[in-house]
């Protein structure tokens, strides 16, 4: 065995030097991606973010320790933000495009008058035309395209020669005309710089000679050729025309030309997704745009880069982008027939974000045209049924209707049956009518569809917990995380059941929320419930560490906000919890809300109103109240809150009118209206009012009534309409049936007996067939008959 070489620097006397310089080069972090580029929208947003940040902290160093008061709430929100832009076009817009019109007018008549006044000769404007027909041809530069061009081209010339020299001509002879005509077109391809053709060479030679000097000189336009070739090859030029001589692809400027193959635009969106997955999104925006730039008529890319935006929460930007790949993108079904609509894709995304946002009626219109370009697209149906049933407080028949569409178009398509349609439905069925048994049979379903459906194993197994069935939901939140370890929303669900289950385990809780923090250390959604049980043992400093982890790692989640609230108001510190929810209402108030901050904040109004009845400033509890009502005008907490205070205080007319109020925010039927109705009822017995919990138990109950009947009405229809349809059906079966297979109607005649025929008798057959009658004649007649022919 041969000994390695010592090393000459030394490096061999110490070879823990080695170790430690291995383990510094493992610990290098990677440096964070420089942007290249910030859009004008993140820009806009950032500065007033940073505005607003600054008044917010001018107003807490002016209130000094304490935090300001409720009534001056305003100076969060002191200026109106000003569309300058739409304030101009609605103004001006109308006098601009007047005044624009009305120049082009009065030009365009300016130039015919010069044009009537100054009629310039024959010849220079045959030369002027045929020298602007000449830059037109300057684009072909091959010999080939130039003789296969030319003839169309010298047509046209021809032609306006013709025209222009017919003022002049008519009393010249026709020899004349075509001297005149021969020498203009010799002038025209005759090049001024350079040896010129002979005067035998051909027309296609003159040209070629012309386009070779004019290319010499450096005249040539390069931008308005490639836009001129761009026009003549259509939006994207084949690679038939753009390959050369030896079969190779031409390349300008370093770029290929011609169609890409559409396996690198989805490579590209295939790695862009990875770096968005792994939080890089520079890279991934960068991805997406060169994806767009192969091809713009695909949507995906533009999904991606709406992606990009709403992480930075440019939501002004993933608004352009989705509506600019729907203006582009071309999508087809999986049978390759195109989508009688734009993108739905797109539009169900589009529709998401104006959710979001709160525009809840532009979403609707969103979801419904993404649901008529494709109806076999489940999560437009989806969308639309969530958005009906929760936001809309509309009955668990509007969103059954699209659930049961869904269902059917998919099946019409061809398609599998959708997990996600059967669990959203079953959660529905559930959460809005409290049908357990329908709601199971819609989950087995869905887990019939898709084994691994992590979602309806969630569903599943929540439902089980809220009905105490602990062993099915442990069985449901195991099974899910053999093939899903990864997954925090389980992890949470399932230490949540095991915090409610009677012989729980506080060490097996807590594991499962740290396993959970694990997997994503940036999760609110897990550190909410794990501040609350750990309060529940006792740690209050513990919880409120990690209440203040939470609203740190997730500033707009509204939730820990509002535990972490009414965790300090049970602690007994108002001071802490108004300062908690003044911040969690100014994190969560969008850039472009109002007064009250918008959807998310409707419930730390809310708790924030509940904390000044319990400290008894009933009128800041009644503007707190207010203000959760604007930021959601079906918020129930806020309007049962909101009344029991007033019951409390002994204002039975503004609790009333309250509830008259509350009752017309919901549709009738609805589990809130039904919960409205009891809350009323429960008020005017507490009252002391027998005569007005009647009425309102009989305006209860007659609207019940009246419900049942349109129920029974559409159900009489339907009924109807499938008879009709069966018996339509029935009749068009009895039309195509093959008139040799109906039955015969067979009918028995009896001729009497005699004495002649007693052993034999005189019973015949008859039956139908086509609309005659045919009959069997018996043997005796049928002899007789025959004696009677040949005596004849």
């Amino acid at each position: 065995m041969v000994a390695a070489p010592l090393p000459r620097d030394g490096s061999w006397s110490n070879n823990s030097n080695n170790s430690d310089n291995n383990e510094n080069a493992k610990r290098k972090v990677r440096q964070k991606y420089k942007r290249k580029r910030i859009p004008a929208t993140e820009k806009e947003r950032r500065r007033l973010s940073y505005e607003r940040q600054a008044q917010y902290e001018e107003l807490i160093s002016k209130s000094g320790d304490e935090p300001p008061s409720i009534w001056s709430f305003e100076c969060l929100f002191p200026k109106a933000v000003w569309d300058e832009e739409v304030i101009e076009r609605d103004l001006n817009e109308v006098k601009k495009r007047d005044a624009a019109t009305i120049g082009k007018k009065s030009s365009r008549n300016q130039k015919q008058q010069q044009q009537q006044q100054q009629q310039p000769k024959s010849t220079e404007r045959l030369k002027t035309s045929a020298i602007g027909a000449s830059s037109m041809m300057r684009v072909w530069r091959e010999p080939k395209l130039s003789s296969f061009i030319l003839p169309y081209v010298m047509e046209d010339v021809v032609e306006n020669t013709k025209a222009f020299l017919g003022d002049k001509t008519r009393d010249s002879t026709k020899e004349e005309t075509a001297e005149a005509e021969a020498q203009a077109v010799a002038d025209i391809f005759t090049p001024t710089v350079g040896p010129k053709p002979s005067p035998n060479a051909t027309l296609s030679e003159r040209l070629g000679a012309a386009v070779i000097e004019t290319n010499k000189s450096g005249k040539v336009d390069l931008e308005l050729t490639r836009m001129v070739e761009d026009r003549m090859y259509g939006y994207r030029r084949g690679t038939t025309s753009l390959m050369g001589a030896d079969g190779s692809v031409q390349f300008r400027e370093g770029v290929r030309l011609g169609n890409p193959l559409p396996v690198n635009a989805a490579r590209l969106n295939y790695h862009a997704k990875m770096e968005l997955r792994h939080h890089r999104t520079e890279e991934a925006q960068e991805l997406y745009e060169e994806a767009i730039r192969i091809d713009p008529r695909n949507g995906r890319a533009y999904l991606g880069l709406a992606k990009c935006a709403e992480r930075r929460r440019d939501y002004k930007l993933a608004k352009e982008c989705l509506k600019t790949g729907i203006a582009n993108s071309v999508s087809l079904a999986e049978d390759g027939t195109p989508d009688s609509g734009a993108n739905p894709f797109l539009l169900q995304a589009l529709g998401c974000l104006e959710e979001k946002a709160g525009h809840l009626t532009q979403a609707e219109a969103l979801f419904i045209e993404a649901a008529r370009s494709r109806p076999s697209h489940a999560a437009s149906w989806v969308a639309l049924a969530q958005l009906r049933t929760e936001k809309f407080r509309q009955s668990a028949m509007a969103g059954r209707v699209c659930y049961q569409t869904a269902a059917r178009e998919l099946e019409k398509a061809g398609k599998k049956p959708s997990s996600h349609v059967f669990t959203a439905w079953a959660a529905m069925e559930y959460k809005k009518e409290g049908d357990v048994r329908k709601a199971r049979k819609l989950f087995h379903m869905a887990l019939k569809a898709d084994k691994r459906c992590s979602a309806a194993w969630l569903q599943l197994g929540c439902m089980e917990a809220k009905q105490e069935n602990w062993a099915q939901a442990e069985i449901c939140f195991e099974t899910c995380l053999k093939f899903d370890k990864r997954n925090s929303r389980i992890l949470q669900a399932y230490a949540i059941m095991e915090s409610k289950r009677p012989e729980s385990n506080s060490r097996k809780v807590i594991e499962l929320f740290e396993r959970a923090l694990k997997v994503n250390k940036r999760d609110a959604g897990v550190l909410q419930p794990y501040a609350l049980y750990v309060a529940e043992l006792g740690d209050a400093e513990s919880a409120r560490d990690l209440f203040e982890r939470g609203t740190k790692v997730n500033k707009r989640h509204a939730p820990v906000w509002q535990a972490w609230g009414v965790f300090e108001t049970r602690q007994g510190n108002p001071e802490a919890a108004r300062n908690i929810f003044q911040q969690g209402i100014w994190a969560c108030a969008p850039l472009g809300g109002g007064q009250s901050g918008g959807y998310k904040c409707a419930r730390l109004w809310q708790a924030w109103g509940v904390l000044e009845a319990q400290e008894g400033d009933y009128a800041a509890a009644r503007r707190c109240f207010n203000r959760a009502v604007d930021a959601d005008k079906r918020n129930i907490a806020a309007y049962r809150a909101w009344t029991m205070m007033e019951e409390e205080l002994g204002n039975w007319e503004d609790a009333r009118s309250l509830f008259e109020w509350a009752l017309q925010q919901f549709e009738p039927g609805t589990t809130e209206r039904k919960q409205m109705w009891q809350a009323y009822e429960l008020m005017e017995q507490n009252a002391n009012n027998p005569s007005g919990a009647t009425a309102v138990y009989q305006r209860s109950m007659r609207e019940v009534f009246k419900l049942q009947d349109i129920k029974e009405e559409k159900e009489k229809e339907a009924e109807e309409e499938s008879l009709a349809e069966s018996l339509k059906t029935v009749a068009e079966v009895e039309e195509k049936v093959d008139e040799k297979k109906k039955e015969y109607d067979v009918m028995q005649w009896d001729q009497g007996s005699s004495s002649s025929l007693k052993a034999e008798s005189m019973e015949s057959e008859v039956w139908m067939n086509k609309g005659s009658i045919e009959g069997k004649v018996p043997n005796a007649e049928m002899k007789k008959q025959r004696t009677q022919t040949q005596e004849r």
